[in-house]
């Protein structure tokens, strides 16, 4: 297997395409938010908030229900 996590997932999810999207989006959305210090705890975890934002993308990435939230600078981002 290679060393990048996205290929990684495309190979462990092989010929689904649709798979390897949504995984590959999911983390990338990860990444963002480690990224970002003050989503972060002091062991480098996501916090709270930070957790439900991954769980949310998650499941709006694979299609299903997604939680009502508040806009936030992220989605700003998102729409550019």
């Amino acid at each position: 297997m290679a060393d990048n996590p996205k290929q990684m997932l495309a190979e462990i999810l092989g010929d689904r395409a649709d798979l390897i999207a949504a995984a590959s989006a999911i983390f990338d959305h990860a990444q963002y938010l480690l990224d970002d210090d003050e989503r972060l705890t002091k062991t480098g975890a996501l916090d709270g908030v930070g957790r439900d934002r991954l769980r949310a993308r998650a499941l709006e990435t694979l299609g299903g229900p997604v939680a009502e939230r508040e806009p936030d600078e992220s989605d700003a981002e998102d729409d550019a």
